[in-house]
């Protein structure tokens, strides 16, 4: 590794790190090419919105009666669907070869696909960064992505691996930026990664809330940086000028399209209303807080179902949550997460000097509660959906803690009485993460291909 690389905390990857990144994307690859369309939640939706794109060669308003969700009344054109429009890309480019329908619907997904082998490169990345090991860069990663949940959303279409794949990115070129002084490169790979949130999931935004701060907050922290409020001024304006040229048109589209409805909430609302007439709406939304159900009963709502529900498909729920993974199983995640994060946290006060960063720290906390106040707030007073893929970025946040918290712990080998070695415990968490996500893949998610 050459003195450049070192200063900039770059550093080349290993051979089982780009194993791991291979077996990310293979077993999303092989989802994409198997799972059946009946077992993947709001799928149907999307590729509706993504066969019309790829047919018609332009971007819908969001009432063509053509995309509107069976049964809803409104499409998924009304929201952000970067998505979609990758899905018709590959499918596009799939169809000048095949007409194969498992190749196109395939291609349709392969958005999802890379949207979770990207973000598995990006935790390699960032752990290369933040930690010293290459055993705890590996172990974030694999905590992040074989997730058994990140791994189903790996391969189908849906907004919420992309939405994942942007908090990683943004993550990296927070902590490269902040490592580097801010340099023009670092801005422009935060504002490609703010743009890909922007037009992902709405979940997210306070992730970009928060990404906000810490730059502005690193940059008022560093001692080394002397023009404060220049550099501030200068490269916030390169980072919101990019953020406007990437994903700023859909929202001034939406301005006039959707007649000043910038974020399409209201016309999904005005949709239902003008198809319900016309039987277009056979669902309507369950919302507790209109049944005169407090908060707090909200939460012992059938034995604290929501909690118990979104903490379980945050782990793993497939299907349109049928498929439940063995009691055991989630206990084992549970265990491992809990011990895991707890054995971060005494490791972290007992060491004088901890490898966490405090500010990233506080920045990924915030962002996680924002997160689930959204979630919790959709969930009792819009639609009742407790459902944990609305909050799978709170497994970077776990991932980060966990792999930090282990990143300076090393168990000696011993060989006839004398130290030959350490070990990284980083390796065997590693190693049983990996086998609990084979016992899940193998044992619940298969049987949503047979």
């Amino acid at each position: 590794m050459t003195l450049t690389s070192l200063e900039h905390g770059i550093r080349r990857l290993s051979t089982a790190e780009y194993g791991l990144i291979l077996l990310c994307f293979s077993f999303c690859l092989a989802g994409a090419l198997l799972l059946p369309t009946d077992q993947c939640p709001d799928e149907a939706g999307r590729l509706l919105l993504s066969d019309w794109i790829s047919a018609a060669g332009r971007l819908p308003t969001g009432g063509e009666k053509e995309i509107l969700i069976d049964g809803w009344g409104f499409s998924y054109a009304l929201r952000p669907y970067l998505s979609a429009i990758v899905g018709a890309a590959f499918k596009s480019a799939v169809a000048l070869f095949t007409d194969s329908p498992r190749a196109l619907l395939a291609a349709s997904r392969m958005c999802s696909v890379l949207s979770v082998t990207g973000c598995c490169i990006f935790c390699l990345r960032l752990g290369g960064l933040l930690l010293e090991r290459r055993s705890s860069a590996l172990l974030f990663a694999s905590l992040v992505c074989f997730l058994p949940q990140v791994m189903f959303l790996g391969m189908y279409q849906n907004n919420d691996s992309l939405s994942l794949f942007a908090v990683s990115m943004m993550l990296y070129y927070m902590v490269e930026g902040r490592r580097q002084k801010w340099p023009v490169k670092s801005c422009v790979g935060l504002a490609a990664g703010i743009s890909i949130g922007l037009l992902s999931y709405y979940s997210i935004y306070g992730w970009i809330l928060m990404c906000a701060f810490f730059c502005i907050a690193s940059v008022l922290l560093d001692g080394g940086i002397f023009d404060k409020k220049g550099l501030i001024l200068k490269r916030g304006m390169l980072i919101a000028g990019l953020c406007f040229l990437f994903a700023g048109w859909f929202f001034l589209r939406n301005y006039f399209v959707l007649d000043g409805d910038v974020f399409g909430l209201f016309s999904e609302l005005r949709s239902r209303e003008h198809f319900r007439p016309l039987g277009y709406v056979r669902y309507d939304y369950v919302c507790l807080r209109d049944s005169g159900i407090s908060i707090i009963d909200f939460l012992k709502f059938r034995d604290s179902e929501w909690i118990r529900l979104t903490a379980q498909s945050f782990v793993g729920v497939f299907g349109y949550m049928i498929h439940y993974l063995p009691l055991e199983l989630y206990r084992a995640y549970g265990a491992v997460l809990a011990c895991g994060t707890l054995l971060a946290l005494v490791n972290a006060i007992r060491q004088k000097q901890c490898k966490m960063d405090g500010l990233l720290l506080l920045t990924m906390v915030v962002s996680i509660g924002i997160t689930l106040a959204l979630h919790f707030w959709q969930s009792y007073a819009r639609d009742y959906q407790p459902q944990g893929r609305y909050v799978i970025s709170l497994s970077l946040l776990f991932g980060y803690v966990i792999a930090c918290g282990l990143d300076r712990i090393a168990l000696p080998v011993r060989r006839r009485g004398k130290e030959v070695g350490a070990l990284a415990p980083s390796v065997a968490l590693t190693v049983i993460w990996l086998l609990l996500f084979a016992w899940a893949f193998f044992g619940t998610m298969t049987r949503m291909v047979g």
